[in-house]
């Protein structure tokens, strides 16, 4: 056989297993059924009003696929999710929710200078991309009713920890009227400061000591504050990875206004975790109406120097 006819035929071998090759792969990638997708729920919102979601259970965690959108639970209340624009005009992106009854809810979410609605309850059996909006004054609240937890009635003994209600505030104003400082943690920014005060560990219990100081004359009003564990480096391009960790007691917590020239300490006492060296928990404070945000990194190293409790509640 001729050197040409040979490699004819190893041309016309190969492309037979090409085509092949193609012809198995085009049949293992089937398309989704439409069984199979669930609806996403549009949703606006704004720079300057916060929209709320009320789930029918507890939320478990949140992803956010842009950080021009940040989420966060109310304290005390586990199925309600606030929802904000950090950056004005950002192209849309999206937002995923999983609930502690094993649901799973999808958004998209665009920037509306005025949200269609302040206020959504979810609808638990139908996760198609229907919702019911509750019609809301302006100024005025959810109707309570659909909460899990009341801010104003939470339970005298918390599931997670060994510490009564009663416990968690004696221990947190002792911890409050201390004033230490831990220097290295903390943001400085905008006549603002923004920094650890202390933190202290009992039983299963963290108390994270925040320190607040208005250098400037105007009034500082806290929208809320966030905790939440992320990686150190974020690669470019990646949806954020965040997993948010909720205060179970916060002492004082009706203080909302930094005064000018006045600072706020506040106490917040989570369930005792450590975290991977690789990552860092992340705290912020949002301001509202506003565009003084701050944020501190607490690294590992610094909670496992967490200082013991020495005194005793009364």
């Amino acid at each position: 056989m001729s050197t040409k006819n040979f490699m004819k035929k190893h041309i016309f071998s190969v492309c037979l297993v090409v085509v092949f090759s193609i012809s198995a792969l085009a049949q293992n990638r089937q398309p989704f059924k439409d069984s199979q997708m669930l609806k996403s729920f549009s949703l606006g919102v704004s720079y300057s009003k916060t929209v709320s979601l009320i789930f029918p259970s507890g939320v478990h965690s949140v992803d956010l696929g842009s950080t021009a959108v940040i989420a966060d639970k109310f304290s005390g209340v586990e199925n309600v999710l606030r929802v904000k624009a950090n950056v004005k005009g950002f192209p849309e992106t999206n937002l995923s929710v999983i609930t502690k009854d094993g649901k799973y809810y999808s958004f998209y979410v665009k920037y509306q200078e005025e949200p269609s609605s302040l206020t959504y309850r979810m609808e638990g059996e139908d996760l198609t991309g229907n919702t019911q909006t509750i019609t809301q004054a302006t100024g005025k609240t959810a109707p309570q009713i659909y909460l899990t937890a009341s801010l104003n009635n939470a339970p005298v003994t918390f599931e997670t920890i060994n510490m009564n209600e009663a416990d968690l505030n004696f221990y947190s104003r002792e911890i409050a009227e201390r004033g230490n400082k831990i220097s290295g943690i903390g943001m400085n920014k905008n006549k603002i400061n923004f920094d650890i005060a202390g933190i202290y560990v009992k039983d299963n219990v963290i108390f994270y000591s925040i320190n607040a100081k208005n250098k400037s004359n105007i009034n500082y009003d806290i929208d809320f504050i966030k905790f939440y564990i992320r990686d150190k480096k974020q690669p470019k391009r990646t949806a954020v990875q965040e997993t948010e960790v909720n205060p179970v007691f916060v002492y004082p917590d009706g203080h909302r206004t930094i005064f000018g020239k006045s600072e706020l300490n506040r106490v917040y006492c989570l369930e005792k975790f450590t975290i991977p060296d690789k990552k860092t928990l992340v705290v912020e404070m949002f301001e509202k109406n506003g565009g003084r945000v701050m944020t501190m990194h607490i690294k590992n190293k610094d909670i496992v120097k967490a200082s013991t409790i020495n005194f005793k509640a009364k």
